[in-house]
């Protein structure tokens, strides 16, 4: 069913409205002429808002019902006031008839609304629950090559810092240039702000050979606050579609002319190693209830056309340079938001229907962080992913727990029971150590937690970016460290005449410093694997692996937790491993601890 169709089905919702006309017209040509031109345009305006924020067809059964309800209530609120002249003498005769039908109108409408507003809550939790696997053992990025995994790939740009670099080096494009997006890209093995820069919409429209055409790129690394923007520029007609683009080249526009079932929310440009492409995701919805994933496409930035589409199956096969395979609002707004309302370890299946009495179990998990300013994309174990806290919603101070979210599931680690702070409460530590500056001011963004291998066993802190701002000038000052258990560790390390990497490094040892003792850290074995196997041993699956140091490794659920477990399953020859193992009487080695780093 294409625009057209679903435009006519929508406009069925207004029919009710022509019986008004008509009953205006029989009184008065001229005011029936008048309503008709209104309705008409009220028409037109209906589809023109629902084409431009290309949500027409995925709220169509909505629309429907509550329009359909309003404007039936409408024709009879109407058909009562025209016919005032015997409305006393019909309501003594009638009255509980038409009590009745205003009362079922309304609870048409306003049962209607909350049972379907419901009913989506429900099913966009339950679809999230169902990507979600639980981890109630181990801690989140948990790292083994320190220097690489923090140092070198923390984030320490915010949004603004990216925007105010980029704006003090748009000159080169010219003095009609503007900022149409800033989005998080992956490039060369590396994390950049990508801020894109297009004409005017004065200069789009009036001045000849400027029309819809993005004129450049600059590209700010994630870690390294110091470096020297990355500034492309594009000859003219090298990349002529793009958000924020007139119309006539929006790309998402692009894509919901092609296909009216799917909405498009966060796209971005991507560097494929090669070329310049551009990424959209796609989101769509079930007739009454959840939103879901509907893939992402990849397009060519000269005519807007599909290169490559895949579909929701498929994300997990996607390549590196495809950072977000969902939008971050469908993340944020219609899944984690409504799983953390709705998930109840008291109710079947987890979701719970409505909140019930107490307001808030005690067995609520929480709802999305108010700590975390957003779903953060970071680089660990050379891929990408995102993450979000969560706290309860009675406790801002206590850390819930940490989901990660991967191409193809999200893993969400229940902290609840540890006594972790959460994001909010670091936040207001770290802050709280610096004076007010004589100028500006400080603040704390974009808190990143880390399990630390420290001589007294794993750690989980906070990396903390502190920045000095004044007006939209804005700089990395401090870094700091805190021991999410004990908040009495706590390190911190001037940015000053230091890259992104040594200042990180300086607060990291600092900390570390404080657990240092004669008990060595927990050593991990690194090695690769050149050969495996399996066996069943009396209903037990084994895992044997041959590696590359010449030992021979396996793996049973005896001795691995789920977590480990689920890494053995996945492993595959060239693998590289971390493990740590056993020795049985028989003289055979067993792992106790397994990762697959890459």
């Amino acid at each position: 069913m294409g625009y057209a169709s679903i435009t006519f089905l929508l406009f069925v919702a207004y029919i009710p409205l022509i019986w008004i006309i008509f009953r205006i017209r029989q009184r008065s040509k001229g005011l029936g002429y008048f309503a008709a031109v209104v309705f008409l345009v009220l028409l037109l305006g209906v589809w023109i808002v629902g084409f431009l924020n290309r949500i027409i067809m995925v709220g169509a059964i909505e629309h429907l019902i509550i329009v359909g309800s309003v404007t039936t209530l409408t024709t009879v609120i109407f058909e009562l006031t025209i016919s005032r002249i015997n409305l006393l003498v019909r309501f003594k005769r009638r009255r509980e008839a038409l009590l009745s039908i205003v009362i079922l109108i309304l609870l048409v409408i306003v049962g209607g609304q909350t049972l379907l507003g419901v009913r989506k809550t429900m099913l966009s939790a339950k679809y999230f629950e169902n990507t979600v696997t639980y981890d109630e053992t181990n801690l989140p990025f948990l790292v083994f090559d320190e220097e690489n995994e923090i140092d070198n790939n923390i984030r320490l740009v915010t949004k603004e810092f990216a925007i105010s670099k980029a704006e003090q080096n748009k000159a080169v494009f010219g003095s009609n240039a503007v900022l149409t997006e800033a989005n998080v890209i992956y490039v060369n093995d590396s994390i950049y702000w990508c801020m894109i820069y297009a004409p005017k919409k004065s200069a789009q429209i009036w001045r000849s050979g400027q029309f819809n055409l993005a004129w450049g790129l600059v590209l700010v690394e994630v870690n390294n606050p110091n470096a020297e923007p990355v500034i492309i520029n594009f000859v003219k007609g090298d990349f002529n579609y793009a958000e924020g683009l007139w119309y006539n080249h929006d790309i998402n526009l692009k894509n919901y002319r092609r296909d009216q079932k799917a909405k498009y929310w966060r796209s971005y440009p991507a560097w494929t190693g090669t070329e310049w492409v551009y990424i959209v995701t796609r989101s769509t919805r079930n007739v009454y209830g959840a939103w879901l994933s509907d893939g992402i496409d990849v397009l060519d930035i000269k005519t807007g056309e599909i290169i490559t589409h895949y579909a929701a199956d498929e994300l997990d096969t996607t390549p590196k340079y495809i950072l977000q395979v969902f939008s971050e609002d469908l993340i944020e707004l219609e899944w984690i938001i409504k799983w953390g309302n709705k998930r109840d370890t008291t109710a079947d299946g987890n979701i719970r229907l409505l909140p019930g009495f107490p307001h808030y179990s005690s067995d609520r998990l929480g709802f999305y962080g108010e700590g975390v300013e957003d779903i953060r994309y970071v680089k660990c174990q050379n891929s990408t992913l995102a993450f979000f806290a969560t706290h309860p919603r009675d406790s801002s101070e206590t850390l819930a727990g940490i989901g990660i979210i991967r191409k193809n599931g999200t893993t969400f680690y229940n902290l609840r029971e540890r006594g972790y702070i959460s994001a909010v409460t670091a936040s207001k530590l770290a802050e709280g150590q610096l004076t007010i500056p004589n100028e500006g001011s400080y603040i704390v963004q974009m808190p990143v937690p880390y399990t630390l291998n420290t001589s007294i066993g794993f750690r989980l802190a906070w990396f903390i970016p502190i920045y000095w701002q004044s007006g939209t000038v804005q700089r990395l000052s401090y870094v700091c460290v805190i021991d999410a258990l004990d908040s009495s560790y706590i390190s911190i390390a001037e940015a000053e005449g230091l890259s992104g990497s040594q200042v990180v490094r300086e607060a990291r040892l600092q900390f570390k410093s404080f657990f240092a003792s004669e008990i060595p850290q927990q050593e991990y074995i690194t090695a690769e694997i050149d050969n495996l196997g399996s066996y069943v041993d009396d209903g037990n699956s084994i895992f044997v692996f041959q590696l590359n140091n010449s030992k021979i490794i396996r793996c049973s659920q005896g001795y691995l937790n789920e977590t480990h477990w689920n890494q053995v399953v996945l492993a595959e020859i060239g693998n590289v491993i971390h493990y740590t193992y056993t020795e049985d009487d028989d003289g055979i080695l067993w792992a106790t601890e397994f990762f697959v780093i890459s």
